[in-house]
């Protein structure tokens, strides 16, 4: 019975699948000698590459492409897979990122610069870090090996004799011993070798692989492949600060063996009298994680330094020589501690060995949506909450919210709400006039908003933060899916977005008056003006699909009207030769210049471009409504105008309606919670609201 249960819920299917993983994992894992390493090796010389080589490897394993255009942000025109797909409009930072590790994996100086993401919290500075630490674990596309029974997992290739590699770093073809012999007298693998044998893998040649007559057996040696791992502490190492350890260097680099140590046979000097178990001997091959670095003590900074510069690693209070470490350091903080650090002129030495890559909050409204979307459906609790329903424009209107407190005020007369719309894509805001009666241009507004020197107070480094938001759409769902047709509707995520400040710390008063105009005034600039705008504009644009007839017969009539009006207006050659006259009266008809003119002003086309326009429209061809957007929009915008009054029948919920006008609503309501994506809940809600707002 439990077996049919196990099959059942697919456990039995789990069990059998996670047998046949291990089984295969075990069937890679590889036991050889230093001898056959050194022949894989000849023929994969990237099978003993460094740390930061293997990590580029793994970046561009997993895609890099050219950003379109439109993808463009910030001037980074490639992008990073491995990172953009958990990562939202951060494509400048990331590239930043790589591009230290490119310059490692090329043996770069630059390269031997601490890396720092500095930025707000939320901001994906760990999780960039993260995503790095998930995609080494995967990696399998060549074996990595290690000297068995090594403590740090060191590269076997330092069991060379160090009078070999000279020679080593030579290709066979450049060495005139080696390159016509059948027998070559040299090891000939052309890459450098870099580090030394750390004092437990020396003791073991000495001990085990050193015959009585002084031969030392290095090729005899066995190592072994592995897989790197987080929680099992192989190639991925992390340190955070705390009260216990902030001045603790043993932390990093492995503490003293008391049992050895108190041991009068063995001493200091024994080989395993300090255990090398720190966070960056545990970050060999890989990397190692400085979290929240620059609130550490300096003893730990010069640690990371002397790790990133040297490639040494010394184990405090230790007989040990300084140990050989090939791992790459990467360092996030938050902004107070670090502008607290930068600050502090006692550490001025330490300040020009980083890389300081400012990691900011997304300032698309576009990313941050997906954010919430990837945060919402993958990582709380969704389905439990019922797959309560998520109206149209409740996301959009609270990543407006967030973008706009993160926007540095720009001094070319652009509006805050107008900024965002053109950092989010906007082409026809795009072409809208500065103070100064320029068009805006997107470079010169980004390229203002991080011009300040302080990195606290550039464009994006502060406001409020994606998990701030995402903690008021999470609570307003756990409402909605405890009722009834659950939805979070744009004015229920408003709602929970103003009291989640009563819940935050950190926060200024200040801070909190200012997010709260933005989500209470309905002046020009703020989210609720955007939401008034949002909610006409929804039930405008449904109101128009179900009086779709109507647009299409108006756009036929401009084009008819058109042509007459430029067929009576011709001076030498009439392409006709009848007269249109009006049946009542007979005297010639004449077009209908108020009707063109109505369309026109829409576009907007002024009275002196109306001829151009015209002829230009004709000479174009078969015009329909759906070819030229333009012509459609402003017929759409006409109809609107003209139907003002019955759109208001048509929303007034408690007014008496006439046959045409029920039709009208019935049409209407289809629409929204047809192809408008909105439910039944949020499509009353934003009829009610687009009847008060019109009534305004």
């Amino acid at each position: 019975m439990s077996e049919q249960k196990g099959y059942s819920n697919g456990l039995n299917g789990v069990i059998q699948q996670d047998a046949e993983r291990k089984r295969e994992k075990k069937k890679l894992h590889k036991e050889i000698t230093f001898r056959e390493y050194l022949g894989l090796v000849a023929e994969d010389p990237a099978i003993a590459q460094l740390s930061a080589s293997r990590l580029w490897e793994i970046i561009q394993n997993a895609g890099v492409v050219k950003l379109s255009e439109e993808e463009q942000w910030m001037g980074v025109s490639t992008g990073y897979d491995l990172f953009r797909k958990e990562l939202y409009g951060v494509d400048k930072p990331i590239s930043e990122g790589v591009e230290h590790i490119k310059v490692g994996a090329t043996r770069g100086s630059t390269g031997k610069y601490l890396l720092i993401f500095v930025g707000p919290p939320g901001a994906g500075k760990s999780t960039w870090v993260s995503i790095l630490g998930k995609a080494l674990e995967n990696y399998n596309k060549r074996p990595v090996f290690y000297i068995k029974g090594c403590p740090k997992h060191e590269e076997p290739l330092h069991l060379l004799p160090r009078y070999m590699r000279e020679e080593v770093v030579k290709n066979k073809e450049a060495c005139p011993e080696c390159s016509q012999s059948e027998k070559p007298k040299h090891i000939h693998l052309g890459i450098q070798i870099e580090g030394d044998l750390c004092p437990v893998c020396r003791d073991l040649l000495e001990t085990k692989y050193t015959d009585q007559n002084g031969t030392v057996r290095w090729y005899d040696v066995p190592v072994e492949s592995f897989t790197f791992s987080i929680q099992g502490r192989r190639g991925i190492g992390s340190f955070e600060p705390s009260n216990e350890i902030t001045s603790d260097t043993t932390a990093l680099s492995g503490r003293e063996n008391i049992g050895i140590t108190s041991n009068p046979a063995y001493g200091h000097k024994h080989p395993r009298a300090f255990e090398i178990s720190g966070e960056i001997p545990a970050g060999e091959r890989g990397f190692v994680e400085g979290r929240e670095a620059t609130s550490s003590d300096p003893k730990v900074l010069r640690v990371f330094f002397s790790v990133a510069e040297e490639k040494q690693l010394k184990i405090e209070g230790s007989y040990f020589p300084h140990l050989s470490v090939d791992t790459v350091i990467i360092c996030h903080t938050n902004l107070t501690a670090f502008k607290e650090f930068s600050s502090n002129k006692k550490y001025e030495g330490l300040h020009d060995r980083f890389v300081v890559v400012p990691f900011h909050y997304p300032l698309r409204i576009n990313d941050e949506v997906k954010i919430y979307r990837k945060l919402i459906e993958r990582e709380s609790d969704f389905v439990r909450l019922k797959g309560c329903h998520i109206a149209p424009g409740a996301l959009e209107l609270a990543a407006l919210f967030a973008i706009l407190t993160r926007l540095v005020p720009s001094q070319m007369g652009v509006e805050a709400l107008t900024k965002a719309k053109v950092y989010n894509g906007d082409r026809a805001l795009a072409e809208l006039r500065d103070k100064d009666k320029k068009p805006i241009d997107i470079r010169e507004l980004i390229e203002e908003g991080r011009a300040s020197p302080d990195i606290a107070k550039i464009e994006g480094m502060f406001g409020v933060s994606s998990r701030t938001v995402l903690a008021a759409l999470n609570s307003a769902l756990a409402k909605e899916s405890d009722a009834n047709n659950g939805c979070l509707t744009p004015l229920k995520a408003l709602t929970a977005l103003r009291e989640i400040f009563e819940h935050r710390m950190g926060v200024t008063p200040e801070e909190v008056n200012r997010y709260k105009e933005l989500l209470s005034s309905s002046e020009g600039g703020t989210v609720i003006a955007e939401y008034k705008e949002f909610t006409i504009n929804a039930v405008e644009k449904a109101f128009l699909k179900s009086h779709d007839d109507l647009a299409h017969q108006m756009f036929d009539d401009y084009i008819k009207e058109a042509r007459f009006y430029r067929e009576q207006k011709r001076k030498f050659v009439r392409g006709r030769t009848d007269i249109a006259r009006d049946k009542l009266t007979g005297k010639p008809k004449e077009p209908n210049a108020r009707f063109l003119r109505e369309v026109e002003e829409f576009i907007p086309i002024s009275e002196s471009e109306a001829d151009n326009f015209r002829g230009e429209i004709l000479e174009a061809g078969n015009i329909t409504y759906d070819l030229y957007p333009p012509l459609s929009r402003a017929v759409d915008k006409k109809l609107l105008s003209d139907s003002k009054d019955m759109l208001k029948t048509v929303l007034a919920i408690h007014k008496p309606k006439d046959e045409e006008s029920k039709k009208r609503a019935n049409d209407l309501f289809s629409e929204l919670t047809g192809p408008g994506g909105f439910c039944r809940t949020c499509a009353k809600e934003i009829i009610e609201k687009a009847d008060e707002f019109l009534n305004e």
